[in-house]
């Protein structure tokens, strides 16, 4: 039986897809270069490595931000500032709550449960993120990487945060988020069973495995209750 739910926050309970998309297409659009699928595309792909780089520990966080659009810029040919693109970037990000469908709705049912945000994100962003969607209510506590000083999936990270919930137990505790190498792997490190939360259906080709899948956010209600 569990008691304590461990949520990550994007693609999760915020639709990031969404809002990164807009904001990278404003961000773009406000330097006077033109905004292409190819740019979107490359933008997203060296993103997403300097992530999973990061996941791995094989970066420090900081230099996702300092790579991704001096990189991008670099590799299509054009003159502009990749830190200032980034810093109007974030700007536009840090303001996005676009929250996803039945978040609102199974918070409420769960509100019975010990809930807490674990994020790899800023604190104060996802704080304020939150805050804005009218989320934040339904959570006892938010766990996010840039205080922890470690990035889940890693063990430090999950040190951090079961040592600061109140009687923390493992086998009643359940980590949900929409990423493998992050959310489940993190549930994985811990011995915390999780939820891949995956809307899509998209195949899994890694080797690792959630205890749960969901394809839509409100059958959370079911597993819990079991």
């Amino acid at each position: 039986m569990y008691n304590t739910i461990l949520f990550d926050v994007d693609d999760t309970l915020l639709d990031f897809k969404a809002g990164e998309l807009i904001c990278l297409e404003q961000t773009i659009k406000a330097l006077g270069i033109q905004y292409t699928p190819a740019l979107e595309a490359r933008y997203l792909t060296i993103n997403a490595g300097l992530w999973e780089a990061f996941e791995a520990g094989k970066i420090p966080r900081d230099q996702i931000f300092t790579r991704r659009f001096t990189q991008l810029f670099a590799e299509l040919k054009v003159d502009a500032d990749g830190l200032a693109a980034e810093k109007s970037y974030h700007k536009r990000l840090d303001q996005q709550a676009i929250v996803l469908p039945h978040v609102p709705e199974t918070l409420e049912a769960l509100r019975d449960y010990r809930l807490y945000i674990v994020s790899n994100g800023i604190e104060p962003v996802q704080h304020a993120r939150l805050t804005k969607a009218k989320l934040i209510d339904y959570f006892a506590d938010i766990f996010v990487s840039d205080v922890i000083g470690a990035p889940k999936p890693t063990v430090a990270f999950f040190d951090y945060v079961t040592k600061r919930i109140p009687h923390f137990n493992a086998r009643q505790t359940l980590i949900v988020g929409d990423s493998l190498t992050s959310d489940v792997q993190g549930g994985l490190n811990a011995k915390i069973d999780s939820v891949w939360f995956n809307p899509h259906l998209l195949p899994n080709r890694t080797t690792i495995t959630p205890v749960y899948q969901l394809s839509e956010f409100s059958d959370l209600t079911k597993i819990v209750a079991e």
